[in-house]
């Protein structure tokens, strides 16, 4: 599980990171992401810049994604799973993965989850929709 830390979410002292998407820095709190993947960890240690560029036509999703990340609970629906579920797949963050997984599986007809499934198993091979 990955926990309560909300309390970090709108605390601008603590948040000393960004994410960049094509028009807006999202700050963020860089010790939380880290913890969260080893792949924003690996960025934050040689200082490369944290894309995000690919959810700059999905702010709220992408907001969704770090409420996710700060431990919040986020409801996932058919307007944020793709997001949501790309954003768990580029970071590497399995939990954020399974929770859009759990959300197909508890809240979807058989035939839609066959459906959201061939299209999460798209988006988790190469990263982006087919």
């Amino acid at each position: 599980k990955l926990g309560d830390v909300t309390r970090l979410y709108n605390n601008s002292v603590k948040n000393d990171v960004f994410l960049i998407t094509d028009d807006k820095a999202v700050k963020c709190n860089g010790v939380l992401l880290a913890a969260r993947s080893a792949v924003i960890e690996k960025m934050l240690r040689n200082s490369e810049v944290i894309p995000a560029n690919q959810f700059s036509d999905d702010l709220p999703g992408l907001m969704d994604c770090l409420q996710l990340v700060y431990g919040a609970s986020v409801v996932v629906c058919k307007n944020n799973y793709r997001t949501i579920f790309k954003f768990g797949n580029l970071f590497q963050i399995e939990e954020i993965k399974d929770i859009v997984l759990t959300w197909a599986a508890e809240d979807l007809a058989l035939e839609e989850f066959w459906q959201v499934y061939l299209d999460l198993t798209k988006l988790d091979k190469n990263g982006t929709s087919a």
